[in-house]
C-alpha cells in the first residue's frame, strides 16, 4: 500500500525517494488514520476506545503512568499490571486537539487546534506551539499562535548546560521539516520529506529519524539532510525508551520491530487494526490501536489490553 504520510512532504537526502502515490490526512473526520494497516493482531479482538482517536502516548516516571494526547484534550492514564486502567481529563478541563505532542523533562510541547471550549489565548484556527510545566494544566503560547498545525513534534532531551530546546516539527502546510534552535522562538526550513513520524534519539540529540515510504532515514545535522538506514525496516511509528535510548517502532504491516544492542533489527508480533501511536518505557511497549490502548513486555508476542471501563 502507499506510505501514509501525515504531510504533503518530499525528501531530498542524496538518496532519491519516490513521492507517495496517495498521501492519507492525520485525522478524518470520523478520527481514523488511514485504511487499516494488518488484517488483526494478537491478543483480544479490536474493540472500541474509549478516546475517538489518540495521536500520542508519552510516558510518566512512575511505572503505568501515561499522557495521552487525544482529539477531545490530554487525558492522565494510569495502568495496574493486570491491565486495569484510569483515565482522568481533559487535564486542566482543556478540550483543545494537541495533533503534536511531545514531553522532554518537565515540559510538555502541543500543537493543533483549538476545542469546542478552548480559550481564545490558545490561537485559531491554529495553536503553533504551545508549552506547558505543570502536566498540562496551564499552556503557553511560545510561537506561530494561530498559524502552524504541527502534526508531529519531537524534542531534544533536556541539556545541563542551560542551552535552548530544539524542536522539530513536521506542518502539514510546508514540504519541508520546520526546525526552531532556539526552543521554538524561531522557526526555519530543514530538509524536504515525506514523513509520518519523526523522532530525536533521547540519549544522542544530534541524532533525528524520521518515517518515510522508503524506510527509516536519519539526520545528524538537526534535520537539514537524511539518509535512508538501509538495515532498518520500513517503520509507520518509532518510539525510544527515554532513558536507554532503545528504539522500537512499528511498520506498514502492523509489525513491531525493535532494535537490539547490536543494532540488529529484530522482528515480533503485530498490532490490531491501525496503529494510531506509540511509546517505550523499558522493556514496555504501548500502542494506541483499534483495541484502544495496549502494552507488551515481549515485543508483541503478547498483548495486554487496558481496560478503562471501570
Amino acid at each position: 500500500m502507499p506510505y501514509p504520510a501525515r504531510a504533503p512532504t518530499r525528501i531530498l537526502t542524496g538518496v532519491a525517494l519516490v513521492v507517495a502515490a496517495v498521501l492519507f490526512a492525520g485525522c478524518s473526520a470520523n478520527g481514523d488514520d488511514a485504511d487499516d494497516l494488518s488484517d488483526g493482531g494478537t491478543g483480544p479482538d479490536a474493540a472500541p476506545s474509549v478516546f475517538e482517536h489518540i495521536h500520542a502516548l508519552s510516558p510518566g516516571e512512575n511505572s503505568g503512568e501515561l499522557l495521552v494526547a487525544t482529539h477531545e484534550g490530554l487525558y492522565e492514564v494510569v495502568v495496574a499490571s493486570d491491565g486495569t486502567g484510569t483515565a482522568d481529563g481533559p487535564v486542566g478541563g482543556l478540550d483543545f486537539d494537541p495533533m503534536g505532542f511531545t514531553v522532554s523533562g518537565d515540559t510538555a510541547y502541543a500543537s493543533g487546534h483549538p476545542g469546542p471550549t478552548t480559550p481564545d489565548s490558545f490561537g485559531s484556527p491554529n495553536l503553533g506551539l504551545i508549552v506547558s510545566t505543570d502536566r498540562g494544566q496551564s499552556w503557553d503560547n511560545v510561537s506561530l499562535t494561530g498559524q502552524t498545525d504541527f502534526h508531529a513534534l519531537t524534542v531534544s532531551p533536556p541539556v545541563k548546560d542551560g542551552s535552548a530546546a530544539r524542536i522539530f516539527g513536521i506542518d502539514t502546510s510546508k514540504s519541508t521539516i520546520q526546525r526552531s534552535l532556539d526552543g521554538g522562538t524561531t522557526w526555519t526550513d530543514g530538509a524536504e520529506l515525506v514523513a509520518r513520524d519523526i523522532l530525536v534519539d533521547p540519549t544522542n540529540p544530534g541524532t533525528i529519524y524520521a518515517t518515510t515510504e522508503k524506510g527509516l532515514a536519519q539526520s545528524s545535522d538537526d534535520a537539514a539532510s537524511f539518509a535512508i538506514l538501509s538495515q532498518a525496516p520500513a517503520l509507520y511509528l518509532l518510539g525510544a525508551d527515554n532513558v536507554t535510548g532503545a528504539l522500537a517502532g512499528i511498520d506498514t504491516t502492523g509489525a513491531v520491530w525493535t532494535e537490539d544492542d547490536t543494532d540488529t533489527w529484530v522482528r515480533g508480533g503485530t498490532v490490531s487494526g491501525t496503529p494510531q501511536a506509540v511509546a517505550m518505557s523499558g522493556e514496555r511497549l504501548y500502542v494506541a490501536d483499534d483495541r484502544g490502548i495496549a502494552f507488551t513486555d515481549d515485543d508483541g508476542t503478547t498483548w495486554t489490553v487496558v481496560d478503562l471501563s471501570r
